[in-house]
């Protein structure tokens, strides 16, 4: 469906610029069924999609995986994009929900099953070199998830675009309707309570 690269060094996000008029156009294209428009937003914006991806689960190939299936996604559901909305933000948050949905699947396969089987079955960050700081690294994305859905949504939404996936916080706020300082307002009480929670699961016997 989409050609990428075969390691991490070489995911760095640089599509050809694609600006919202152009967008609009090839999703317009999608909807009436054009398979050249819709190969031209994969090949223009699955590196950006994949280095996403990357932030959620630390891990190249299960990024890779995440992207095909967002766009899969896409072509499955473009006719409930709005022609009247940002398509760049509606592919963005199919985007976001593929990557939740699976860390939910991670956590609860973590949660359900017993042992060293729990571990073997995430497959959230790996290929670090280490198998104890691989454990650490797949335990930690786990809670963080776990703390991030115990947020209010405004406060999920906002810690999920900026810490989670590290967009640049004015670019959120504006996204999201709403002010820079109203922001880092709710930045600022959604770290709180998310450090909180973390801290009682790592007390929690």
């Amino acid at each position: 469906m989409m050609a990428t690269g075969s390691t991490g060094s070489d995911m760095n996000p640089r599509e050809p610029e694609v600006d919202e008029s152009e967008f609009t156009a090839l999703a317009a294209g999608c909807r009436r069924g054009d398979a050249r428009s819709f190969e031209s937003l994969v090949g223009s914006q699955s590196r950006a999609l994949i280095a996403m991806a990357y932030r959620y689960t630390g891990d190249w190939e299960t990024a890779r995986d995440l992207t095909q299936d967002t766009w899969v996604r896409v072509h499955e559901r473009i006719h409930r994009w709005d022609p009247a909305k940002s398509f760049r933000a509606w592919l963005l948050t199919v985007h976001r929900n593929c990557c939740l949905d699976h860390l939910r699947r991670a956590w609860v396969r973590h949660e359900t099953t017993p042992g060293d089987q729990a571990i073997a079955n995430l497959r959230l960050v790996s290929g670090f070199g280490n198998p104890e700081e691989d454990l650490e690294r797949r335990e930690f994305h786990l809670r963080l998830l776990a703390a991030a859905g115990e947020l209010s949504e405004s406060q999920r939404q906002v810690f999920i675009r900026v810490d989670l996936e590290q967009n640049d916080q004015r670019e959120v706020a504006e996204a999201l309707g709403i002010k820079h300082a109203t922001l880092r307002t709710t930045l600022h009480f959604a770290r709180k309570r998310v450090a909180t929670l973390l801290r009682c699961m790592e007390e929690a016997p």
